[in-house]
């Protein structure tokens, strides 16, 4: 199967399209396109909804879509249908917020080498100065012998 995972915390946690590029699985549990395509859909209405105006009152538009609840043409949310819908943005995010981590993680591994290598460059100085300060000391520790003789 072809995809990619991340490891968080002791857990696993998988994700990709099957042999035949049309189920997606996240954390064993395997998503239809549908299901994914309606993960799509949610996350571009929350672009949307974030794009979208504010009221009066400084808040977003209400609706459905923006509160996780699909409607349906007939007006009524389908219970099955909401939960697969909030079972699928749960594990999108789940998956967003893993990547994120790792993000962040990859940051925080840039940070310290370049401490590392800042802090190794700064004792390295310091080691050439000393060595230096100490050659001259030899001279000048040989001149004055060789003066007093």
């Amino acid at each position: 199967m072809g995809g990619s995972g991340s490891s968080q915390g002791g857990r696993k946690v998988s994700f990709g399209l099957d042999e035949r590029e049309q189920v997606r699985v996240l954390q064993g549990i395997r998503l239809t396109e549908d299901v994914v395509n309606r993960m799509k859909e949610s996350s571009q209405s929350k672009r949307d909804n974030q794009r979208s105006p504010r009221s009066s009152s400084g808040t977003a538009p209400s609706s459905p879509a923006a509160e996780g609840k699909p409607k349906s043409p007939t007006g009524t949310v389908s219970p099955a249908r909401s939960a697969d819908h909030l079972l699928s943005v749960c594990l999108w995010r789940l998956h967003r917020y893993e990547q994120e981590q790792a993000l962040v993680q990859e940051e925080l591994l840039r940070l310290a080498k370049r401490e590392r290598e800042a802090a190794s460059e700064a004792l390295n100085t310091a080691l050439q100065r000393e060595k230096n300060n100490a050659n001259e000391e030899r001279q000048r520790a040989a001149q004055l012998v060789s003066n007093n003789k």
